[in-house]
């Protein structure tokens, strides 16, 4: 995109992590024009976030980027166990195998059609950037937004480049700038919550270490060590590494930590042994503050926070980055609506009251689950190491209390109901009446649910022969399900609604009554109990959400479509004017 002097565009994102960029490529895809800009020169060089848990990917499915995840992510075998050991090395201490136990394979499989993913964020973020860079969105790298101004319709933002300074003025912010979000600092939002946990120095390294784990994979390798304990992480579990050392603030500065410096960090990490007949190079040494903040709202006027912006998690449990995409999602097809005109602008104030309890609650259960692994983890894995040194425990009855304390903490390894079991219980919706699914473990159980505000469940149907999920019908646009029985009736008001509409009719195929090329049948014939509806319909937003249920059919389903729909939506009389988003 060229720009001048006082140039607009609908949407103007700040900071091309996987967050922004996740919004750039999904405002294209509603056909919103919108400007991104990052302050550095390309996407990040360092792995930083890894784990893409499995509603994210659902909507990378759905953007169609599985393929390039999987490409570069870390094999199964490792996805399914965390280690404790004294050094990468040497002795084993306890173990988690993260695999599904026996009797919950078919729930966890049926759950969703993705699969979770570690796949480094500097690998992730090019493939974003791919898509982002089709258009009609644009990215600007080595740009900086360094000032902000609310004018009468918009706002104005100065930006730095390498051709000097423009302004570009926008009728919508997007702060996608990180924790330090300099965007949320401007317009006065204040973050609640302990800033600073622990501080953690992240050193990037090339080393092919795949002889030594073969025989034990893992994700994660905790070292108990007194003087290298830490976290390695395997992001290809073969030569690209990072470990995660503790950050002594009050005793060493972050320039101390030089390449030399964090070679003998690595080297006592990788045990002596290893360390000698192990080439590494180090690629890049990143610091990071581990934090449990969540800003006090998502929205000030015309500017939005999304993503580290607006909550900071500890890395415990993988749902930082994951739910700062999710907040993408949500908001992106809530811009695209105000800004053609089907929405009012208070439409926006649902993305608040949608994901600000997720940012809470996904927040507090991070730091629950690091407060939960303190005792084995950091400072206190030091501490155990010390006592091993000491005598005061032998290596067989240390690896008893780490394993006493990895059995406690395995949910946070594994919260499929957090993880795809979440729902809104206001905003854009119209609750129906029912109640959530009882849960024993709400972090870790998961129950389908068509109930507004739930995502809409994923259920497999076949279509001209090929089998495919419920979710993959629901590709950024509103979507009505129906079952066979009053599919014609459905489809009418679906058309006549003054909305546009998908409608989607599903067969039990026990007997045939909608008459298409498309015809889509569900074998199990067990698609209406699933989502809660006889004669009725379910309203899908364009996130996936489900907005409106009812059981059986309401006679004028098309006024009753427009009037659930105008209520959604704070339009009293709705325009589609799509030159709007360019």
């Amino acid at each position: 995109m060229e720009l001048g002097d006082a140039d607009r565009v609908p949407v103007l994102i700040v900071g091309g992590g996987a967050t922004g960029l996740t919004l750039s490529a999904l405002l294209s895809r509603h056909g919103v024009r919108s400007l991104l800009v990052e302050r550095n020169p390309s996407t990040c060089d360092h792995p930083q976030a890894h784990v893409i848990n499995r509603r994210s990917m659902e909507i990378f499915r759905q953007m169609g980027l599985v393929s390039g995840i999987q490409r570069h992510a870390l094999p199964a075998p490792a996805m399914s166990y965390v280690r404790w050991v004294t050094d990468l090395g040497g002795t084993e201490l306890a173990a988690l195998n993260l695999s599904p136990a026996i009797e919950r394979i078919e729930a966890f499989m049926s759950a969703s059609p993705a699969m979770l993913a570690s796949c480094g964020q500097d690998r992730l973020e090019p493939l974003l950037a791919t898509l982002a860079a089709k258009g009609p969105g644009s990215t600007l790298f080595g740009t900086e937004m360094v000032d902000l101004k609310v004018t009468g319709d918009g706002v104005a933002a100065r930006l730095l480049g390498p051709d000097g300074e423009r302004t570009v003025n926008a009728d919508w912010v997007v702060a996608c700038d990180g924790a330090a979000s300099p965007t949320r600092k401007i317009v006065g939002i204040p973050m609640e919550g302990p800033e600073a946990l622990a501080h953690v120095v992240g050193i990037y390294f090339h080393a092919d270490l795949s002889e030594i784990v073969k025989n034990r994979p893992a994700a994660l390798y905790w070292t108990i060590s007194e003087d290298a304990s830490g976290t390695f992480i395997a992001i290809d579990g073969r030569e690209r590494w990072v470990f995660h050392a503790a950050w002594e603030t009050e005793q060493l500065s972050l320039e101390s930590y030089t390449e030399q410096r964090c070679h003998q960090i690595l080297q006592r990490a990788l045990g002596s042994e290893l360390s000698l007949k192990t080439e590494i190079e180090i690629r890049s040494i990143r610091p990071w503050t581990m934090s449990a903040q969540v800003a006090e709202r998502y929205r000030e006027g015309r500017v939005l926070l999304v993503g580290d912006a607006a909550h900071r998690f500890p890395p415990t449990g993988g749902f930082g980055m994951n739910t700062g995409i999710q907040d993408a999602h949500n908001l992106a097809w809530k811009l695209a609506a105000v800004i053609e005109g089907s929405a009012g602008s208070a439409l926006l104030d649902s993305y608040e009251s949608e994901r600000l309890p997720v940012g809470r609650e996904n927040c507090a259960w991070s730091a629950r689950n690091a407060a939960g692994l303190a005792s084995v983890n950091g400072p206190g894995a030091v501490h155990q190491a010390a006592r091993l040194a000491r005598g005061d425990v032998s290596v067989e009855e240390l690896g008893r209390e780490i394993q006493q304390v990895a059995d406690r903490e395995v949910g946070h390894f594994s919260a499929l109901g957090r993880d795809i079991g979440f729902h809104y219980e206001s905003g854009a919706l119209f609750p129906d009446g029912s109640e959530p699914p009882h849960l024993e473990d709400p972090d870790s159980d998961y129950v389908p649910s068509a109930r507004p505000g739930a995502r809409a469940p994923h259920h497999g149907l076949v279509r001209a022969g090929e089998l495919i999920s419920t979710l993959d019908l629901m590709s950024h646009q509103w979507t009505l399900f129906a079952g066979a029985t009053r599919a014609e009736a459905w489809r009418n008001a679906a058309a006549s609604s003054g909305f546009p509409i998908q409608f989607v009719g599903v067969d039990s195929g026990l007997d045939s009554r909608i008459d298409d090329d498309a015809e889509i049948r569900d074998p199990s014939g067990s698609f209406t109990s699933l989502y809660g509806i006889d004669e009725g319909a379910v309203l899908v937003r364009p996130d996936g959400h489900v907005a409106w249920r009812t059981y059986d059919f309401v006679e004028n389903a098309a006024d009753e479509l427009r009037r659930v729909l105008a209520q959604i939506l704070n339009q009293e009389s709705p325009t589609f004017d799509h030159d709007k988003r360019k």
